[in-house]
């Protein structure tokens, strides 16, 4: 009879996480190489660390564009972000034709929330949205995704300030106080959204600022780092705040007796940024590293957008397991976590993604599809050359449809992409490009049709500061820069001048607010 009573428990004990809950923290431009468990020498991620331990890290794990946008829009949608138009960061109105984008991802379709929220799971979003804009009369609010609960920052609804413990310390991203603790006011939401619901399942997704610019840390941050330079101090201080935040979160659901039934993923949405020189420069402290990976963010090489990837779930996933083999992709999340959790997908929904939740857990699969980016942002710099590539296996190769530049790499034996072997296997560089030349006409010639602001309608509508702001940020980060505003009043004679006025805090940027506040 104990035998039979011991077998029961077991056998129940197998289906007691049968209904895992679901952290996903997307950190924003994380180098692959930023981690301590990714051979980062200096910087102090202790609690990312243990989660690696007892649980998995992949090495080969890349997100679906090497910028912030159509990054997250391919994590919520299981989709390549070509197939919404979303080929860079949504902006305003304006811009968004100017880049033949929609206003907002479109949110009417299969979404990764609304399957859990439609499953019975309590669902909130805390820290960055980017997905519709802030200023925009039809943005849609993440509820429209399937989130029930959100507290954020770039972009519409209720944001991270309010009613936090944080509010003296509100600013922007581009606010050396207010970047500093952005991710501690969106930590501190999700943690009340985890205290507000102790005994329902959750699906929960919390994007934190770090490492993207403005990188700023306290001096009581900076600490941990006396004998480190600028502006690695600031940087890696930075990082080690996005660790322990990731800690702190990870105790409250110890503390809640949740912990080993919670799905933890942790990633980044594309690669570090690049640092200038420049100490009153806004990328100064952007020091972040790819790791042995070439290129960064905006770039289709590997240290674009192969980033870090680390799941905790000891129900499943072997801990101390290390997968340096297998090709996953963020648009690999939605079958991935579906099938973790036992949901059924629609059946007028194909993924671009595949179910990889048995590489999850530790086994062997290979993929079924090969995978696929483009880029049509900016190519200033030389790594951000490629406007298509595309993995197969540990092949992956890059184009610009412009030119004739065409690189092909073995990243089994060559992961710093450092020998072009297209001469030597010019069949499979041929046959490549044939698959992206195929991809890319499944892929719309126009956005989608979203309710959005008419040109009628702006032509006649007054332009607000926040509109005209928009209109000059010509890199759409947030902060006009003094070639920017000189340009937007047409090269006035007083324009330094006049720039300095509104730059109140003489960083050498004007944010929206600054640029709002002068009459």
């Amino acid at each position: 009879m104990r035998y039979y009573i011991t077998l029961f428990l077991l056998f129940t004990a197998s289906f007691s996480g049968a209904k895992p809950n679901v952290l996903f923290i997307f950190a924003d431009d994380l180098g692959w190489g930023d981690l301590g468990c990714y051979g980062h020498p200096d910087i102090q991620t202790p609690h990312l660390d243990r989660l690696a331990e007892e649980g998995a890290r992949f090495t080969e794990f890349t997100v679906a564009a090497p910028v912030c946008s159509p990054s997250r829009a391919a994590l919520l949608t299981g989709h390549y972000p070509a197939r919404y138009s979303i080929h860079h960061a949504i902006s305003g109105p304006r811009n968004n034709r100017e880049r033949n984008m929609p206003d907002a991802l479109d949110w009417r379709g299969t979404l990764l929330p609304k399957l859990f929220r439609d499953a019975g799971y309590k669902t909130g979003h805390f820290g960055k949205w980017h997905l519709s804009p802030e200023n925009s009369p039809v943005s849609p609010a993440p509820q429209q995704y399937g989130y029930e609960v959100s507290s954020i920052f770039t972009g519409p609804g209720p944001k991270v300030w309010e009613d936090s413990s944080f509010a003296d310390k509100a600013g922007n991203a581009h606010d050396p106080v207010g970047a500093a603790f952005l991710s501690r006011a969106a930590a501190e939401k999700a943690t009340e959204f985890l205290e507000a619901h102790p005994d329902v399942p959750f699906f929960m997704t919390y994007w934190p600022l770090e490492s993207h610019h403005l990188v700023a840390a306290t001096e009581e941050e900076k600490a941990a780092y006396p004998d480190t330079p600028e502006p690695q101090r600031t940087y890696y201080a930075a990082v080690t705040r996005l660790d322990e935040l990731v800690g702190d979160l990870v105790a409250v659901l110890e503390q809640q007796g949740r912990l080993d039934e919670t799905i933890i993923l942790f990633s980044s949405d594309n690669g570090p940024e690049h640092s200038q020189d420049e100490p009153d420069d806004k990328l100064y402290y952007s020091v972040g590293s790819a790791g042995d990976r070439t290129g960064m963010k905006r770039s289709l090489y590997m240290g674009g957008v192969n980033v870090p990837f680390i799941v905790r779930w000891p129900a499943k996933v072997p801990a101390g397991h290390v997968d340096e083999i297998t090709p996953i992709s963020a648009v690999d999340m939605l079958p991935t976590l579906c099938a973790a959790a036992h949901l059924d997908l629609p059946e007028d929904y194909t993924s671009d993604g595949e179910n990889m939740f048995p590489v999850l857990r530790g086994k062997s699969r290979e993929r079924t599809h090969p995978l696929f980016w483009e880029w049509q942002g900016e190519h200033r710099r030389d790594p951000d050359w490629a406007d298509f590539s595309m993995r197969d296996g540990s092949w992956t190769y890059l184009m610009n449809l412009e030119t004739d530049r065409r690189e092909l790499f073995d990243l089994a034996s060559d992961p710093g992409q450092a020998r072009n072997l297209v001469d030597n296997f010019p069949d499979k560089a041929a046959k490549m490009e044939r698959a992206i030349l195929e991809w890319k006409l499944t892929l719309p010639t126009n956005p989608p049709s979203l309710p959005r602001t008419s040109e009628a309608s702006e032509k006649k509508a007054p332009r607000t500061r926040e509109d005209i702001f928009t209109h000059w940020d010509a890199d759409k980060d947030s902060l006009l820069s003094l070639e920017e505003y000189s340009q937007g009043i047409k090269g006035h004679e007083r324009a330094a001048e006049r720039f300095a006025q509104f730059d109140a805090n003489e960083d050498g940027g004007i944010t929206v607010e600054e640029f709002s506040a002068r009459e």
